[in-house]
Formats: C-alpha cells, sequence, structure tokens
C-alpha cells in the first residue's frame, strides 16, 4: 500500500515549479469481422470509432532537481506518461541534457574500475557511491556482476555523463525488494546531491518512503490518475529502521568473508560482532588483538615511543591490555551503501570497553564510514629509511623489467623470474631481501617466499589508513587523546 500522503499544494506554491499538461489517447474502433460482431451481440459493445483516454489534461508541475516517482497498475498507462514527460522535459533547458537509463550500454567485458572516472581515485568513489564499494567488485567484469550490482554500475555510468535529468522506466522491478529499496534510496540521494531531476516509472509502490519523491503521481486503469507533491525525504534507507547490531559469531564471519578482499584469518580474534536488517545477516564487523608496532599510532599518542625505549616487553603488555583493533568491516552487498558499516562500527566500539580502537583501512582512503562512525584519521608518514629502502627495491625491479602487473601478480612475477639469467635472479633476490627485513622485524617466523614478497613491496610502498578512537567513557578520562600535545608518559599511566 502506498503511504498517508500529504496534501496537493497551494496554487502559489506550484508556480514554482514548471506545468505538463498531458494528454494520450489512442482510437479504439475496431474492424467489423465476424468475431468482432460475435463479441458486439454477445456483450453489447460498439464497434464504431471510438476514442481510448489514457490521461486527458493532466497537470504535473516538475521543478528541476526533483524527484518524480510514477506508479500504479500495470497497464494503466504509467510508461506512456513517463516518455510524454521525458519528451515535454527536452524542450527546456533548465532539464536538459536529459539521459534516458535505457540508452546506457555496457560492454559485458568491461571491468567496473575502466569503465568510471578519469583515476583509480575518482573510480572509487564514483562505485562506492552506488554501492559498489568492494575491492573485488571493482576487478570484475560488467557480465560477472548481479543483476542489482549491473543497475548500479549503470547508475555509475550515468554520473560520469552529467545529466540535469535521468529517467528510468521499470525502475528496480526486475529486483528483489531489499535490494530494491536499497537501490532507490541510493539513486535518490545521489540525484539529490548532484542536483539532477530523477523521473523514474514502476508498477511496484512501495519505494515511495525511500524515494521521498517530490512529485508522486499515481496511474490508475482508464483516464483516472492523481498527483501528489513534497513527500517527506528520506533521512535514512527504511530498512535501517529493522536493523540490530548484536553480539556473532566465527560462523558469521565465514558467512561473509568470501566477500572481504582478504579472506585469510582476520588475526587472532577478541570479539565478532554482526549487523541484522529484518532476519538477513547484512553485515559483520571483527575485533582482534592489536599490531605490535605501529608508526602512525606513535604519531597519535607520542608518549608510546618512550614507552618503547624504556623497554619493549612493558610496551607490548601495555598495547595489548588497552588497544584493540579492527581486523574486518564485511557488508553483505546488497546493503551497501546504506550506512550498515557505519553503524557497525559506531555502536560496538565501545562494547570492547579498552581505551583506544584501532584499524588500518585501505578502503578508508576512498570511502571515510570510520571517521562517519567517530574514528579519527592519523596523518603520519612512513619510516623515510624503510621507504627509501623499498623505493630503492622497486626501482631495481623495474630495471630488471618487472611491471607492477609482474609484482602485484605471483604466477606473472614466477614466468618473468624464470625468465632471468642468473645474475639477474641474484639482483631479485637482494632487492627483495628489504621485504623480508621487514616481515622479521614484524614478527613472521616463516622466509617469506619471492613472489609474495614482490606483492608486499607494491603494498609497502602504498599503506593502509591508520584510524583511532578514544573511548569516551569517565572510566577513561585519564588517557590522552589521539593527537594529544603530550610528548612524555603521562604522571599517572592508565591501568586498565
Amino acid at each position: 500500500m502506498l503511504l498517508v500522503l500529504r496534501d496537493v499544494l497551494t496554487e502559489p506554491e506550484r508556480e514554482e515549479r514548471r506545468s505538463f499538461r498531458l494528454s494520450r489517447s489512442f482510437d479504439s474502433s475496431v474492424p467489423r469481422t465476424p468475431r468482432a460482431l460475435e463479441v458486439h451481440k454477445a456483450f453489447g459493445i460498439g464497434i464504431g470509432k471510438r476514442e481510448h483516454v489514457i490521461y486527458r489534461d493532466l497537470l504535473v508541475d516538475v521543478e528541476p532537481g526533483d524527484v518524480v516517482y510514477i506508479t500504479g497498475e500495470s497497464g494503466g498507462g504509467k510508461s506512456l506518461l513517463l516518455r510524454d514527460l521525458e519528451a515535454e522535459l527536452r524542450k527546456h533547458e533548465e532539464f536538459r541534457p536529459v539521459l534516458n537509463f535505457d540508452s546506457i550500454r555496457v560492454d559485458p567485458g568491461e571491468r567496473a574500475i575502466e569503465g568510471v572516472g578519469r583515476s583509480v581515485t575518482e573510480s572509487i568513489e564514483i562505485l562506492s557511491g552506488v554501492g559498489l564499494g568492494e575491492a573485488y567488485l571493482f576487478l570484475r567484469r560488467y557480465s560477472e556482476l548481479s543483476d542489482g550490482q549491473k543497475f548500479r554500475y549503470r547508475m555509475a555510468k550515468a554520473l560520469t555523463r552529467n545529466p540535469k535529468t535521468l529517467i528510468i522506466d521499470e525502475f528496480c522491478s526486475n529486483l528483489d525488494r531489499t535490494t530494491a529499496k536499497v537501490l532507490a534510496y541510493l539513486t535518490q540521494r545521489w540525484c539529490r546531491r548532484k542536483g539532477i531531476t530523477l523521473v523514474v516509472a514502476t508498477a511496484h509502490d512501495d519505494l515511495v518512503e525511500d524515494l521521498g519523491p517530490d512529485v508522486l503521481v499515481v496511474k490508475r486503469f482508464g483516464s483516472s490518475a492523481e498527483v501528489r507533491y513534497d513527500l517527506p525525504r528520506p533521512e535514512k534507507c527504511s530498512l535501517m529502521k529493522s536493523l540490530r547490531i548484536e553480539k556473532g559469531t566465527i560462523d558469521d564471519y565465514k558467512a561473509l568473508r568470501e566477500l572481504h578482499y582478504r579472506s585469510r584469518h582476520p588475526g587472532m580474534v577478541r570479539a565478532i560482532y554482526r549487523a541484522v536488517v529484518g532476519e538477513e545477516l547484512a553485515g559483520v564487523i571483527v575485533y582482534a588483538s592489536p599490531h605490535p608496532v605501529l608508526r602512525p599510532r606513535n604519531a597519535a599518542l607520542p608518549f608510546l615511543r618512550e614507552m618503547m625505549r624504556e623497554g619493549m616487553q612493558s610496551y607490548l603488555r601495555w598495547i595489548n591490555e588497552h588497544f584493540v583493533r579492527i581486523s574486518r568491516v564485511i557488508v553483505y552487498p546488497k546493503f551497501r551503501g546504506i550506512g550498515v558499516a557505519v553503524e557497525l562500527v559506531r555502536q560496538t566500539l565501545p562494547l570492547e570497553g579498552r581505551p583506544y580502537v584501532e584499524t588500518l583501512a585501505v578502503m578508508a582512503k576512498y570511502n571515510p564510514f570510520f571517521e562517519r562512525a567517530g574514528m579519527v584519521r592519523i596523518a603520519a608518514g612512513a619510516d623515510p629509511e624503510r621507504r627509501r629502502s623499498l623505493g630503492a627495491a622497486y626501482r631495481k625491479l623495474e630495471e630488471l623489467g618487472a611491471r607492477e602487473d609482474v609484482l602485484l601478480d605471483p604466477e606473472l612475477f614466477r614466468l618473468w623470474y624464470r625468465s632471468l639469467s642468473r645474475r639477474e635472479k641474484g639482483e631479485v633476490r637482494d632487492a627483495l631481501r628489504v621485504v623480508g627485513e621487514y616481515w622479521r622485524r614484524k614478527g613472521a617466523q616463516r622466509r617469506v617466499p619471492l613472489a609474495r614478497a614482490a606483492s608486499r613491496l607494491v603494498m609497502l610502498l602504498n599503506p593502509p589508513e591508520y584510524l583511532i578512537w578514544k573511548n569516551p567513557d569517565p572510566e577513561y578520562s585519564g588517557y590522552p587523546e589521539p593527537l594529544s600535545v603530550v610528548t612524555s608518559p603521562p604522571s599517572r599511566r592508565p591501568s586498565s
């Protein structure tokens, strides 16, 4: 059922919009065939000249940037109304250029990261904005995406065309209703942020709350139609009303781990929480033990440097007692983009009862959901000496003919390595020794294979973002705030 709608706008309010008066009818006269005459005799239906009116003098007022939602029974004339309104909008400069969603064609072999944006950063920002913010999806071909993901990707393509008006017929019609509500919310949010007029038509009438249309047209059978204006705009997706965050298990993580670009074990797990929407598992967050030593952590809390100088054993014990690390945040694909990740982080940060929570995340470079949840990004450059040695190793491999794609792909690296002379192989091993030494300082017990060392070299030169959260509970008031000016240990070291 449709939600209760507000009254139609008064005439002065409507004058601020551009008015379109629409009519559509067709000749429904029937040729005098024997069967037509038989129906005429049986039911008394006239077969002479007759006009069938779909709508007449239907007044629809649209302002640039409006969301227009046309709905009603199948066969009632929604698509005709959409086309007629599109034709009218194309006549006016404030609505041009008009982009019909059906005109967006995508090569089945096109990879998501290649098809939108002028750079990797812009591409990821656009894809994340339509709910495709997941590393594996960036690299998938269009043909490998689900129907919902294809719709999102085509929305991303539309974004790059900078239309003033976007027309979508059969909007989300072939999608399950949960996915449809997510995409309705994301689409209207994107269009409103960009000032784009969005006009959609669909037989489904369950998207009112998530579209929050400025103009709602309910087209019924016959010539009947109703136009309503300025429904409440959504502050968040309607599905978030049923969101609950609760204690999870390792099985919840296992159910979603393949969706994360790092599907291996998340470290020494301390706690798992899950997000549930209705009865569906929507996401999971994993808390694990902190990394032993992190340069940006010491930049955020400078007193830690002196603790290290006093003794690594006591330093590591203190870190392990007072820090916990967010190791994984995974959201099921159809729920991406509506704030599930933000709520997973925000609601669980205080639950571990530690003064500090930290995380290292590549996605934080492109999607600020950790910051929206209350964490602080720490800008701390890598150790200059380490960066110089890693850079020298990378340049040496380049001189020997290794491109970045070779270094990142173990199989390509092995093929390239086999093609080298004995002397060149020795130079490769010497160059990559710096990676093995770095990992041994991190506590690794095993020797790092060459192919893995090559890919780690590239990643070390492109480190993830570091974010930290200070627990505001009065119990932890004696602990320094991140980025405080304290340069020496506090007079009373906080105890757990």
